[in-house]
């Protein structure tokens, strides 16, 4: 399932959260469970994480 949500943003013009606006549905599973793991700071570990593997790589 990830592999191909995976493809389907990297194949849309779209940005990921245009869709998964159109799969969620308002006050349903998946926009909950996004909701705590924003809260929980996902977005920003994640951020970081990418942040930290691109400066390791360009120190060769």
């Amino acid at each position: 399932a990830v592999m191909g949500s995976a493809q389907n943003v990297l194949a849309s013009e779209q940005s990921p959260f245009d869709l998964i606006d159109q799969v969620s549905s308002p006050g349903g599973t998946t926009v909950a469970g996004l909701l705590a793991m924003e809260q929980a700071g996902l977005m920003s570990a994640v951020i970081k994480g990418v942040d930290a593997t691109i400066a390791k790589d360009r120190q060769g």
